[in-house]
């Protein structure tokens, strides 16, 4: 298996529990900027631990850098918006789907600004998932 998908499989798998306990934290009516501090404050010790385990100095330049800030923001939105849904009685059966758009958006972004191929097979699956998000949600 490719190893690109072996790591995409790995970040499924965690990305799922992560947005599953996302549910438990809204379902249990936490305070949702607390629970993004612990969250986001265990991200920054993984990333300190992988940087010394790698050996590499810190280096990022300022283009790469004011993206990571937009995504941070945009990521801190996102995820206090999910744990609000939860909050307010939301189903992980219609907010996952829902939320799981990003990936159609991530593809079509990918297409155009990478000017990735778009082939008869990707605009059916995009179209398929599109349809089969709008299902789950009903």
């Amino acid at each position: 298996m490719n190893i690109s998908i072996m790591l995409a499989l790995v970040s499924l798998f965690c990305f799922g529990f992560v947005t599953f306990f996302n549910q438990v934290a809204g379902a249990n009516q936490v305070y949702s900027p607390s629970y993004m501090i612990v969250a986001s404050t265990f991200v920054v010790l993984f990333a300190i631990v992988m940087h010394f385990l790698q050996k590499h100095p810190f280096e990022l330049s300022t283009k790469m850098a004011s993206m990571a800030s937009l995504g941070g923001i945009l990521g801190g939105i996102g995820v206090f918006a999910m744990l609000l849904a939860f909050k307010f009685g939301g189903q992980g059966s219609v907010i996952f789907p829902i939320s799981g758009l990003c990936v159609i958006m991530s593809a079509m972004l990918s297409m155009i600004f990478y000017h990735e191929p778009v082939t008869a097979t990707k605009v059916l699956g995009l179209g398929l998932g599109i349809s089969s998000i709008l299902m789950l949600t009903r």
